[in-house]
Order: structure tokens, then C-alpha cells, then sequence
């Protein structure tokens, strides 16, 4: 769950990055054919591509109505995507990395990395925690915290790679090395986590943690490689539980499993048969979710017997939003549209176990 933290810092740290870039030259129609050159290599979809030339004339003077100034772009074997590529968002990569970009981008990862650990030696590394052992692995599959906290590492580590590929991208970094940095940046920083953790008695090296990982590590790039990917999301929405609210869980608040839900995502109108998708809103998806319920008894004491979780697993199905898909085109709101998207937002639901509920908004 600490990955979460980790995450949703790197998130904002990332959007205050991409402010400062700069914005697009305006070019004009006579310069349509180098635009389409420069698409082709920069985008892997000329179905992007041509959105992204929407707001160009795509006329000549003295040209007849419906002839197009820009030539033909074939879309055999090209799967159709409504979601921006890398370059979509930051445009052809030309020249070197800037350097003083990417000092800037190493600072702030340092002084992020530096107050997590702050945080977690605060809240994590404390009191009947605190005790310090010999390094040694333990095995925390499905325990009190009925696995909700591997969701929480494949969520968190997800939403650093997200942050870290577009912090590269904006210091000039090829799009590749972006992706091999990022994913491999992330997954190193969830390691240093594993290591302390198994220098403390009461914690341990976890194989299934780091396992949940590199599955975050790895997804969000393997979307941008493959877009026929990018309609399935893991999402994160949380809300104060009954832990908090009788004191059990009072600083920590990323031990309040109960509070926690995590949820596969599809969106809908991307799977639709093409003739179906003008009645279904291209923003409006459906979800699974998955939470729990009394993994807590009392402070400090979890609910399982012979390191088995002893708690309710809570099953859920909701609709669900798909923030890509918002208008907006400009580059800022489509990395904060991508940025957000990781979260679910108040929906209506139905709990399936351990009893069926219906929920006006859940969150």
C-alpha cells in the first residue's frame, strides 16, 4: 500500500513538469505533407494522426469541396484508438536530452524519494514495528489484508512509471528510453522498499509484492506499445472505513485495507461492434471491483489465524468514467485527463458479496 503513496506524489510532481513545456508551432496548410511525414514516423497510428490534424485546413484554395490537401493515410492492419500516442502528447523527439531538464527531473525524484522514506520511517518503522532483524523474505500472500495490498503495489507502482515516463519525456528523452527508464526507475525505487522492509522483524521481503511489482511496472508501457491494450485500466478509490473512525488505524491511513477498492476497467465503446457504438457514451465504462471487509479487529490487531485472512472479500460491479475520452485536446489536459484516469470516481454499484447492496455513488 506504501506504493500508493509513492505513486500519487509522483503524479503531481509529473504535472507541474509538463506546465513548463512548450506549446506546439501553429503550421500552415501549405505545410501539410512534412506534417504528415513528421506523423508518420512520430505516431504508430495514422488513426491518431489524423485526429490530431483535425484543426488544420484540410483545403487549398481553388481545390473542389471534399478533396483533402493532405494525401491519403492507409489504416490496413491498424487497430482504430481514440487515445493519444507518446508523441501525440510530446510531439517528434529531435536533438539531445536536455540536460538541465533532467538534473531538475533527478532533483525532484531524489527529494520525493527522500520524503516518502521520511513518511514511512514515521508511520511504518514505529513503535512495536520498530524492532530491527537479520534481512529475511517472508510470505504475505493473503493475509489479514486479503492480497487488497498487492493490488495497492500494482496500482502504485503504475501510477510512478506514469509520472516517470512523462517527467523523461519532457527532458527530450527518446520515447523508448523513456519507457525502459521509467518502468525500470519504479520498480528499482519498489525494491529499496522491499529491502528495508526485510531488516524488520515484524515485516519481511516479499517475492508476491515485488511480483505485484513488476506487473505495475510493466503494464502502462506495454499500453503504449500495444494501444489495443489501453481500453483495460486498474483504477484505485478510497474511503475512510471503520478503522479510522474508531481510532484502530489513526496516521497510517495506507493500512486501512477496509477503506481501500480497487477496480478493473473497461472501456466499453472500444469493444462495441462498430454499428453499436453510436448508443453507448464513448466515456462511459463498466467496472469490476474488488475491496474487504473487518481485516482489523482492533489497533494494531489484524484479522487472520495461522497467517490466513480471516476478513469478507467484497466483490463489486460499478459503471465507471473514462476521463480520456473528455474534450480537451490541448497537451496539459490530456496528460492531467491521463493522470487522473487511474482513479475511480463516485459511480453507481452493486456489492455482489458478501450481501448485495445497491449504491447510488460508491467510492
Amino acid at each position: 500500500m506504501r506504493s500508493v503513496l509513492a505513486g500519487t506524489l509522483l503524479l503531481l510532481i509529473g504535472v507541474s513538469s509538463l506546465t513548463n513545456a512548450a506549446s506546439p508551432e501553429v503550421l500552415t496548410e501549405t505545410d501539410s505533407v512534412a506534417i504528415q511525414a513528421a506523423l508518420r514516423l512520430s505516431l504508430r497510428n495514422p488513426v491518431t494522426a489524423r485526429r490530431f490534424l483535425a484543426p488544420f485546413p484540410r483545403q487549398r484554395e481553388g481545390m473542389a469541396p471534399g478533396v483533402s490537401a493532405l494525401p491519403a493515410m492507409p489504416t490496413d492492419g491498424i487497430i482504430p484508438t481514440p487515445y493519444m500516442t507518446p508523441a501525440d502528447l510530446h510531439g517528434e523527439t529531435v536533438g539531445p536530452v536536455n540536460s538541465t531538464r533532467l538534473w531538475l527531473v533527478g532533483g525532484t525524484m531524489f527529494a520525493g524519494n527522500a520524503a516518502i522514506m521520511v513518511y514511512y520511517f514515521t508511520t511504518f518503522y514505529n513503535d512495536e514495528y520498530a524492532a530491527r532483524a537479520p534481512f529475511h523474505t517472508f510470505n504475505d500472500w493473503y493475509n489479514a489484508d486479503l492480497n487488497i495490498d498487492k493490488l495497492g503495489h500494482v496500482w502504485g507502482t503504475q501510477s510512478y512509471v506514469q509520472a516517470l515516463y512523462h517527467m523523461f519525456r519532457w527532458t527530450n528523452m527518446q520515447e523508448h528510453d523513456a519507457m525502459y527508464w521509467s518502468s525500470g526507475l519504479a520498480l528499482l525505487y519498489q525494491l529499496e522498499m522491499e529491502i528495508t522492509d526485510g531488516l524488520y522483524a515484524k515485516w519481511g521481503f516479499s517475492w508476491w509484492d515485488m511480483a505485484a511489482n513488476t506487473v505495475g511496472a510493466a503494464w502502462p508501457n506495454l499500453q503504449r506499445l500495444y494501444p489495443v491494450l489501453q481500453p483495460v485500466m486498474l483504477k484505485m478509490s478510497y474511503h475512510p472505513s471503520a478503522s479510522v473512525k474508531q481510532g484502530w488505524v489513526e496516521h497510517d491511513y495506507l493500512r486501512d485495507y477496509d477503506g481501500f477498492t480497487y477496480w478493473l476497467t473497461l472501456s466499453v465503446d472500444d469493444v462495441l461492434p462498430e454499428n453499436l457504438r453510436p448508443w453507448w457514451p464513448d466515456w462511459l465504462g463498466i467496472a469490476v471491483g474488488y475491496g474487504g471487509n473487518r481485516t482489523m479487529l482492533g489497533k494494531n490487531v489484524y484479522n487472520s489465524a495461522g497467517g490466513v485472512g480471516q476478513g469478507e472479500q467484497e466483490w463489486y460491479i460499478a459503471l465507471d468514467y473514462d476521463l480520456r475520452k473528455l474534450p480537451g485536446d490541448s497537451a496539459f489536459l490530456r496528460w492531467l485527463k491521463e493522470s487522473f484516469n487511474i482513479f475511480h470516481f463516485p459511480a453507481p454499484a452493486i456489492r455482489i458479496t458478501p450481501s448485495a447492496v445497491y449504491y447510488g455513488l460508491y467510492f
